[in-house]
């Protein structure tokens, strides 16, 4: 599962069986789960007949590559472009959908769905809730910048049960462009006729927990918390993809991102200008990734576990300052190595009983055992990414590569640039 609106739910099936057999549920399986992706779904680039692992009357609408807009403006595809389309393409054999059941476990390159509408927008959670308060008036509510701090619970003969959440209005966490400092706060409470789901993230779910009483005793009293429900596992557990880039430098820019600036003003974007007064017919239709080729890293394994996908654009990772990086770059490639299923297992504690307290997070990048192992997995992951462009047609039009660059040829000199450069965003616990 992936996001950037890319739209892959393959690689998931020792996932969501692992928790089927953990709490002997089959609806956590991952064939049921393909149901409740079925039930969402809107696809718009299969049909019925040929699909019966999707669907079409849900809110999520999923396209494939906008390859429309070059059939609007011919003049946007490049011979550059046209070599990256053709590399990737022969970079191994087709995967016809990643999204059905018989894609799961497979191999080889695709031409990525993403969750894009027909008219080249964004289809989102954030769409599906305004879509709903529209439809149904005053029966759903959302409260915008707004910080949860509590969840309210009570003891009873039955257990502890949750009959509410505490916020406080106008607050925010300290990693918030509207947070000023940590303050006392003006609490309110909202409460549940049936039930509260728990939905913060990774970080702030267990946060939520801990702060309430819910979590490993001795840590919450560390705190001045009193423990409610000892629960050693939140806020361990942590579970993150282990991520690489490399990136060239093309000879040329993409003619199909002159003048692109990324931002809002039409006067100063040709691109946004083009995108507005064309019915969406510009490169920002576009998702951002071209292909991504799934490979395994050993046969011992159960699925594919590497996923590597190429953009035209310069990516080192989440560095600050990168969407300007991003938006200044019009001559350059990138190769993302994802490890899925890592050995690390990481943690989030409290530093306080304060809800703006900062988090103490700890992913613990391969240092469990089997860390060596992933290390050796995106090493590997790193020279297929550099022969499929070195071998490819795209070769004639690098200019060089700038990370980890040529000079970082031998094994010890890779695994130094992966530890050094490692990242992730796919966090779970």
């Amino acid at each position: 599962i992936h996001n950037a609106m890319i739209n892959i739910i393959a690689g998931t099936r020792q996932d969501f069986d692992g928790l089927a057999a953990a709490f002997d549920d089959q609806t956590w399986s991952r064939n049921n789960m393909q149901d409740y992706f079925r039930r969402i779904e809107h696809n718009l680039y299969t049909v019925p007949l040929l699909a019966p692992d999707h669907d079409f009357d849900g809110w999520l609408k999923t396209s494939l590559l906008p390859l429309d807009i070059f059939v609007a403006d011919p003049l946007l595809l490049d011979p550059q472009t046209i070599a990256l389309v053709a590399s990737l393409n022969l970079a191994g054999l087709p995967i016809l959908d990643l999204n059905n059941l018989a894609g799961d476990a497979a191999t080889g390159v695709n031409s990525i769905s993403v969750t894009v509408d027909e008219r080249h927008q964004r289809s989102s959670v954030h769409e599906r809730l305004e879509a709903v308060q529209k439809s149904h008036p005053g029966q759903l509510h959302t409260s915008l910048d707004t910080l949860a701090t509590k969840i309210l619970l009570c003891n009873s003969a039955q257990g502890t049960t949750a009959y509410g959440v505490q916020i406080a209005p106008g607050a925010a966490l300290p990693i918030a462009s509207n947070f000023h400092g940590k303050a006392a706060l003006d609490l309110k409470s909202v409460t549940a006729r049936h039930e509260v789901i728990i939905s913060a993230g990774t970080f702030q779910s267990p946060q939520l927990l801990m702060l309430s009483g819910i979590g490993e005793q001795a840590q919450l009293q560390q705190h001045g918390i009193e423990p409610i429900v000892h629960l050693p596992g939140v806020g361990a557990n942590l579970q993150d993809h282990d991520e690489v880039a490399v990136n060239w430098q093309m000879k040329a820019n993409y003619t199909f991102l002159d003048g692109c600036t990324f931002l809002f003003d039409r006067a100063t974007d040709p691109c946004l200008r083009r995108w507005l007064d064309s019915n969406h017919e510009s490169i920002y239709a576009f998702a951002g990734v071209v292909d991504a080729v799934v490979t395994q890293s050993s046969p011992d394994l159960p699925a594919p576990d590497i996923f590597t996908y190429f953009s035209p654009a310069l990516f080192p990772g989440f560095i600050r300052g990168v969407p300007q990086l991003v938006a200044d770059s019009h001559n350059a490639l990138t190769a993302i190595v994802l490890k899925g299923h890592p050995s690390s297992r990481g943690t989030v504690k409290l530093t306080g009983s304060h809800p703006q307290d900062l988090l103490d997070i700890q992913k613990l990048h391969f240092q469990a055992p089997g860390g060596s192992k992933d290390i050796t997995a995106l090493r590997e992951g790193i020279k297929r990414a550099r022969e499929i462009v070195q071998g490819t047609p795209i070769a004639l039009f690098v200019d060089e590569e700038t990370a980890p660059g040529s000079h970082v040829k031998t094994d010890e000199e890779i695994d130094n640039f992966i530890l050094n450069h490692v990242f992730g965003k796919l966090l779970s616990n």
